[in-house]
């Protein structure tokens, strides 16, 4: 309220006189006066408000779930093996000193290793000595990569040791260094192996062998060297006694088998997987020499295998133990799966035949290749004869281009399947109407249907409707076995808003007791 001599004033419109005007100003400037005193004061509250604030943020930090130990370090563990695969473990160990103690005090962050040979140094020999030994009790994986682009090894031009790969220093950690579970070995030529594995064997001062207590070898060589008598790799009569073999061998032109390198028989050896595109020829000659095999992988990476000319007199290579055998990257015009025809396999349980994804293939034959008689007669011939594969129950078909007519003329000769896979299979899309009326029931034990469609080439009414009638005609003499379906489709090949998992013929399939999970993928 304003003074009392002048409250009237508000009161009606009155003239003021000269003397009430100055007194008027005086107090309008008084009160600005006492704003201005006030502005300053909220200023410096304010002031202190944002320093207290600051302050209690501090202090609320200091309480922070990580600080206090919400996060059981157990949580914090597993976080950490996760964010080590896109970054360095050296990153999470730098965020603070109780991520660092976590991080030191879990040995299976430490269990791989990898270090790369640079152009200008030795291998980091220290590295490998510090992350194994933090990894305790636990199997240690270690990479050496021996293919700097700045760096090509000369060492079998010369008769010096130059070759950092065969390092002393190396030499002893994989000599009196820990037990190794895994060790990966990528290398220019086979000439840095032959050195450093024939060091490994003259190491007679060796204290423990770690050398030999590897489980799994894999070596990658990248470039090759071809004389006049053949190839020859002496590193492979050295090779410790390993259960798991890994060998990327070198791209190279038509080379007989016979000037290619052999293995020496591993008798040890229960998974081979070679990668490369090296005759059948000389897969056969191989695999001859490891019995004991219950695995095997072949890789193709650069372009069809060479065949060779298989003759029907070639004596077949009998594997009484292998249970696996997977092709992987084969070309659609390849000679890959002809290897079928000369394998005995009676304990065999499951068969991958993955082709090569050639999206720009533009041949008018299309699913014509590979020649759907060809594999059908592959894998007749495994399924024929002595020793012959009896019991096959999971089949993986990926990126094989085939008729429907085609692909049901395989299936027919598995019915011991229980599992099938069809992953980016390129079929026409009367595969399962087609089979609706086969008479003879199709893989009667089929327990697992996984399918992963990438270009529309199935339908899920399709599929359901097929599985429901197989259930539907079931009879106790002969029940359906028929138990879960997975299916998969690229998002491209949907209309926009669809919601294939909600159809009426996967509801109906889960209303006779099946697994039904439907969705989406990016690929």
């Amino acid at each position: 309220m304003i003074k009392e001599s002048f409250s009237h004033l508000l009161d009606g419109n009155y003239s003021l006189d000269s003397l009430e005007i100055a007194s008027i100003q005086h107090e309008v400037d008084a009160e600005t006066l006492v704003i201005d005193r006030l502005q300053l004061a909220i200023d410096e509250l304010q002031l202190k408000l944002k320093s207290h604030e600051s302050k209690r943020q501090d202090y609320k930090s200091l309480l922070s779930p990580l600080r206090r130990g919400v996060v059981p370090p157990e949580i914090l563990m597993e976080i950490f093996r996760y964010a080590v695969e896109p970054y360095p473990l050296n990153w999470v160990a730098l965020v603070c000193r109780s991520w660092r103690a976590i991080a030191l005090t879990t040995p299976s962050l430490w269990q791989t290793v990898e270090t790369t040979i640079p152009s200008d140094t030795p291998v980091n020999v220290k590295k490998l000595q510090t992350w194994t030994a933090r990894s305790g009790t636990l199997p240690k994986r270690v990479k050496i990569t021996g293919l700097d682009g700045r760096y090509q090894c000369q060492c079998h031009q010369f008769d010096e040791d130059i070759c950092r790969l065969a390092s002393p220093e190396l030499i002893r950690f994989l000599t009196n260094g820990p037990v190794l579970d895994e060790v990966t070995i990528q290398c220019h030529s086979h000439h840095c192996l032959d050195r450093l594995f024939g060091l490994i064997k003259s190491e007679e001062n060796a204290l423990s062998r770690s050398w030999d207590s590897i489980r799994h070898l894999a070596l990658e060589i990248e470039d090759w060297e071809m004389p006049n008598s053949g190839l020859e790799w002496p590193f492979l009569n050295n090779l410790p006694s390993v259960s798991s073999l890994l060998l990327e061998t070198p791209w190279l032109p038509t080379v007989p088998s016979e000037n290619l390198p052999a293995l020496p028989p591993l008798h040890c050896l229960t998974k081979l997987h070679i990668v490369g595109d090296w005759p059948n020829f000389w897969i056969l000659r191989n695999l001859r020499n490891c019995r004991n095999l219950e695995e095997v992988v072949l890789d193709s990476t650069q372009s069809a295998r060479p065949d060779e000319g298989f003759t029907e007199v070639l004596t077949p290579v009998l594997l009484p133990k292998l249970q696996v055998l997977r092709f992987r990257q084969m070309s659609n015009r390849g000679e890959d799966t002809r290897i079928l025809r000369r394998l005995r396999m009676p304990a065999l349980r499951t068969l991958e035949l993955q082709y090569q994804d050639d999206p720009d293939d533009d041949d008018e034959e299309g699913p014509d290749t590979p020649d759907e008689s060809e594999l059908y007669s592959d894998i007749l011939r495994m399924l024929s004869g002595a020793d012959c594969v009896v019991d096959l129950q999971q089949l993986h078909l990926e990126y094989l281009p085939i008729t429907s007519k085609g692909l049901l003329r395989i299936l027919a000769i598995l019915p011991s399947l229980t599992f099938l896979e069809l992953a980016k299979v390129d079929v026409d899309r009367e595969l399962f109407e087609i089979a609706r009326e086969v008479d003879k029931p199709l893989l009667p034990l089929l327990r697992h249907l996984k399918i992963h469609d990438n270009c529309g080439a199935f339908d899920v009414d399709d599929v359901c409707q097929y599985l429901e009638g197989r259930k539907a005609s079931a009879t106790e003499v002969g029940p359906d076995c028929v138990e879960r379906l997975d299916m998969t489709f690229n998002k491209n090949w949907s209309p926009r808003g669809s919601r294939p998992d909600e159809s009426i013929r996967a509801m109906e399939l889960r209303g006779v007791g099946v697994l039904v999970n439907i969705g989406f993928s990016s690929d």
